[in-house]
């Protein structure tokens, strides 16, 4: 699943534009402008520091929040730790 932060900011983006997912935008704005919201969910699914503003400055660069903050991330964390104890090697690329 999500974290909290990427529900937060799921939510935020969907109702940010409701009407125009709804259908009461404007003419001609339709298909461009729902690619445009399905692109933003997209990148808030793959994590969410992809977004200006998000990431919260004060903690280290690379710390656990990095993992903490993004479901996928912490499934493969998860994965990468149980496959680490059973003495598999792991290639990501």
């Amino acid at each position: 699943g999500m974290s909290k932060i990427q529900k937060k900011l799921y939510k935020d983006i969907l109702m940010r534009d409701i009407d125009l997912i709804q259908g009461n935008g404007a003419k001609g704005t339709g298909k461009t402008a729902v690619l445009n919201i399905v692109m933003q969910l997209r990148k808030c699914a793959g994590h969410p520091y992809l977004f200006p503003g998000v990431e919260d400055r004060t903690l280290p660069p690379l710390g656990e929040h990095l993992v903490e903050n993004c479901g996928k991330m912490v499934l493969l964390d998860k994965l990468l730790c149980r496959l680490s104890e059973r003495g598999h090697r792991v290639l990501i690329f």
